[in-house]
């Protein structure tokens, strides 16, 4: 099925004003030349075949951004390792980094506002990052999620000039650019999407304020017009698109914004043939909290749509020296209750980036991605999928669902970009079933 939109010119009489909350179709003056890419980063020494599809270089992509941005970049980030010195490291694989972080030290000389996000509590590092981005007139705020929420600012989102934005897993660390396999997307030209993620920015940018506490509810200035329900409508290049933000946890969402929960559980009941996920961890309870707690609401989601609609799931799942073997016995579960001859087919898989010579960097050479792509939606998020993730830590989620005059897509929609990355992922040396994986090196889940 192809879908049917109103034409401009009804769209300029019904609603003249391009962010009008009821207004579904963006002008094109807010979204003329509007560009959406996959973008991945391929751990060093990580070799694919050689017709295998990627994405553009994240650390491309961020340099792209900078060197176009003339007023304004804002940055949310976990935290900040973007040298080997942050970590003690001695390495050359850091040079990606340390570029980022020169060019973004630059941008206030050529009068450009640099504003970063960070999260209390974050990653234990020598980090001086901060530091030199302050001295070099940039402005920083830490957002004391533990005592907010008793979770972490877990957001990984960039704004350039309210117009562009890249939304991902990939963290402000140099590993993120050359040790770990990352996954995101950029979308270019789209002011009415950047200036919704630019919310999210500015309620993060506010709770950053000394003993602040947050409101109840948000003012309407954080309201959006462009959620689940109302997503946005932008056409390019021949792909029509409906895109909305989601956001979590549910203390910092205005009731208007879609939460990233709410959005998962959405695109996972809308599936009618497969259901392709790639998250780093996977646990159907809280990690965090004590005592623990089961909390199957994906769980429950995935297993439902194998069952009930015939759905064929597959989950690929990170394993590397640093996972927690105590995620096998849940991934067990899902993978048992695959059985092809009653139609319920439910896959996981294990994927295991080669440590190689580079075991002497610490939290690297893992697989960060946390996305899943349908029959009708493609999602890339910054959060794994637990509980504390969606009800105390701060994420965002990029929902898509695109048409092309080649229905279901070809390779120039996002969501057909998204299923060549999985299918490439799934069917490489990298990525190994659980009958096969007996003693892994690389893989803390086999040591057990």
């Amino acid at each position: 099925m192809i879908a049917m939109f109103p034409t401009e010119g009804e769209l300029d009489a019904l609603f003249p004003v391009c962010n009008h909350p009821q207004r579904l179709v963006i002008k094109r003056s807010c979204c003329e030349f509007l560009r959406i890419i996959l973008v991945e980063s391929i751990p060093l020494y990580m070799k694919y075949d050689d017709n295998a599809t990627f994405g553009t270089p994240v650390d491309k992509a961020w340099r792209d951004l900078l060197s176009m941005a003339t007023n304004q970049v804002d940055v949310a980030s976990f935290y900040w390792t973007l040298t080997g010195d942050d970590i003690n490291m001695n390495s050359s694989t850091d040079l990606p980094g340390k570029d980022i972080l020169e060019q973004l030290g630059a941008l206030p000389s050529r009068n450009v506002s640099v504003r970063v996000v960070t999260s209390i509590p974050s990653m234990l590092t020598n980090s001086t990052d901060l530091q030199v981005l302050r001295q070099k007139g940039v402005q920083v705020r830490k957002v004391h999620f533990g005592r907010l929420t008793g979770g972490v600012l877990h957001s990984k989102f960039w704004i350039v000039d309210r117009r562009h934005i890249f939304l991902g897993s990939a963290n402000m660390d140099w590993r993120a650019l050359t040790q770990v396999k990352e996954l995101g997307v950029v979308i270019y030209n789209c002011s009415s999407l950047a200036e919704d993620l630019q919310k999210i920015f500015e309620s993060y940018w506010v709770m950053g304020h000394f003993n602040s506490s947050i409101p109840d509810p948000w003012p309407s200035k954080y309201d959006t017009a462009i959620n689940k329900e109302h997503p946005l409508l932008l056409k390019a290049d021949n792909v029509s698109s409906k895109i909305y933000i989601t956001g979590s946890p549910p203390s910092f969402c205005p009731t208007s914004r879609t939460q990233d929960l709410n959005a998962i559980l959405s695109v996972i009941s809308g599936a009618q043939h497969f259901i392709d996920v790639a998250v780093m961890e996977y646990f159907p309870t809280t990690r965090f909290i004590h005592p623990q707690r089961y909390w199957p609401a994906i769980d429950d989601a995935l297993k439902r749509a194998a069952f009930e609609r015939n759905v064929k799931v597959r989950l690929l799942v990170s394993c590397g020296r640093d996972s927690d073997p105590a995620m096998l016995p849940f991934l067990q579960s899902l993978a048992s209750l695959n059985y092809p001859a009653h139609n319920i087919s439910i896959q996981v898989k294990l994927s295991i980036v080669p440590v190689g010579n580079q075991s002497e960097i610490p939290y690297s050479r893992v697989n960060h991605n946390k996305y899943m792509v349908t029959d009708r939606v493609a999602y890339i998020g910054t959060s794994n999928w637990s509980a504390d993730y969606f009800n105390t830590t701060a994420g965002v989620g990029l929902v898509v669902s695109q048409h092309t005059p080649n229905w279901p897509w070809g390779t120039q929609a996002l969501q057909g970009q998204l299923r060549a990355v999985f299918d490439r992922d799934w069917h490489s040396q990298f990525t190994v079933c659980f009958a096969d994986l007996g003693h892994h090196p690389d893989c803390a889940l086999s040591k057990g």
